[in-house]
């Protein structure tokens, strides 16, 4: 599929709200493969608990569950200038976040995209990516395979 300015309106339209990345149904051990995949990964990720950069040496994604219960802890991609951002909410639900105001060039998308591609493949799961909180109206759709459906 071909990634166009049209779709990068259509789907990264700012509206004031964020656009949120999806993959449901999971438990600890996707979390974990999804947590060794970004630990592994030649990106510039950023941990904060309470709002302080911290560095984990803790590679078990329980303790940033366990963490959660009295911190606000937060993990921040960079890609190509887009954070993507994961505050562990829910333990049945992997979640990330994306700034449309962020996403200001095709390649960003692309990128933003192809985190999308890599995830599903990773998980061996369907991610999306919503409106905020609304992961049932999808925008994208990252199918099993890596194929892509852009609802727009």
């Amino acid at each position: 599929m071909v990634i166009t300015n049209e779709v990068l309106d259509k789907v990264f339209f700012k509206d004031g709200s964020l656009r949120d990345i999806y993959v449901l149904d999971v438990d600890l051990t996707d979390w974990q493969k999804c947590l060794d995949w970004i630990r592994t990964s030649p990106r510039d990720i950023v941990f904060y608990k309470d709002g302080e950069v911290t560095v984990y040496e803790e590679t078990d994604v329980a303790h940033f569950f366990e963490e959660k219960e009295n911190y606000s802890i937060l993990m921040s991609i960079n890609i190509n200038g887009v954070l993507i951002n994961c505050h562990f909410f829910s333990e049945d639900e992997i979640e990330f976040d994306v700034d449309p105001r962020e996403v200001k060039s095709v390649t960003q998308a692309i990128g933003v995209f192809k985190f999308m591609r890599n995830l599903s493949k990773i998980l061996g799961k369907e991610s999306i990516l919503s409106w905020e909180n609304i992961p049932e109206y999808r925008l994208v759709t990252v199918k099993l395979d890596g194929t892509m459906h852009i609802n727009i």
